[in-house]
């Protein structure tokens, strides 16, 4: 290379780097300024670096494509995203309807293809209440229909974990100079998924392991209600977060919540209940008879499953 050559390449890289370095103050600007992501432009700047004059022009390029094909800016407002589904009103199928039979039932058929159309009758009708019934099909010795019940459940799970997830963070987001209406949104997505989860996990999805995950995390949400606003805190859903902590063995946990559930409804009959299912499975007998002998001799109504309790130990 002669030495008008080198000078003219020498020159070249100082106008390359001259204008990387405009580029990086034009970055600096838009972040100081007007607050923009620059982390692309950062990317940017180090190939236009790393590749004199190629990487200038290959963004110049690109820009003035977009400049000349992306002219008119989109009109969104027709445009809807929502995910709902429409159910349509549609005449009844009484041939497929009236050959409904409960999901035990419908295991113990032989012919398959009868199973699969009552497996696929299920999983179209999106009825969560059936969904510990589908769970049972998970052993069934035809590969088409486990197929079929492995299929809706994890579309159920994935959306329970989506939601718990994006609710919990939302409850547990506390802003600084947060606004009263902003605070009742956030304790009152706290207690939604205290019912959610509770109705959900009482249908007995979950493995012992994930589900023990989720207990935990019904007794934070119960903890943060007693915290900022223990009226929220009503007695189902101390009785719901309790049923939980013991179901997976947290019985110290579960026995704080049902002492505070008795003292915040002393007239309800959900902290009396919660205590006689955790005095039974501790077998501490004397403070099950004790809280069965208050409770029978008090003036709270009384539903048939603890009337069935009475009837046995009394």
């Amino acid at each position: 290379m002669t030495a008008w050559g080198e000078r003219e390449f020498l020159f070249l890289l100082l106008l390359n780097v001259i204008a990387v370095a405009l580029y990086l103050l034009w970055c600096f600007f838009l972040k100081l300024v007007l607050r923009r992501n620059t982390k692309s432009l950062w990317v940017k700047a180090l190939v236009m670096l790393l590749c004199p004059v190629v990487g200038i022009g290959f963004y110049l390029l690109g820009y003035l494509i977009y400049r000349l094909m992306f002219f008119v800016s989109v009109d969104l407002d027709d445009v809807v995203f929502s995910k709902d589904r429409v159910d349509p009103a549609m005449p009844a199928e009484e041939e497929r309807e009236s050959n409904m039979v409960p999901m035990e039932e419908a295991l113990a058929v032989t012919d398959k293809e009868n199973l699969r159309n009552v497996m696929l009758n299920v999983v179209k009708g999106n009825d969560k209440s059936s969904l510990a019934a589908v769970s049972l099909a998970l052993k069934s010795s035809d590969s088409e229909v486990s197929h079929y019940a492995a299929a809706a459940l994890q579309s159920v799970l994935n959306d329970f974990h989506s939601t718990v997830k994006r609710e919990y963070e939302r409850a547990g987001a506390v802003k600084d100079g947060e606004t009263e209406e902003e605070r009742a949104a956030r304790l009152d997505a706290a207690a939604r998924l205290i019912d959610y989860m509770a109705e959900f996990m009482d249908q007995r999805l979950l493995p012992e392991r994930e589900r023990a995950r989720y207990a935990r995390l019904m007794d934070e949400l119960c903890g943060l209600l007693l915290r900022e606003d223990a009226e929220r805190l009503t007695a189902g859903r101390f009785e719901a977060v309790c049923m939980e902590l013991l179901r997976t063995g947290a019985y110290d946990r579960c026995r704080e919540r049902c002492l505070q559930a008795y003292e915040r409804h002393p007239n309800a009959l959900e902290p009396y209940a919660c205590q006689l299912k955790l005095y039974y499975s501790t077998g501490e007998r004397e403070q099950f008879f004790r809280i069965l002998e208050e409770l029978r001799v008090s003036d709270i109504p009384i539903d048939s499953g603890t009337l069935e309790t009475f009837r046995v130990f009394l």
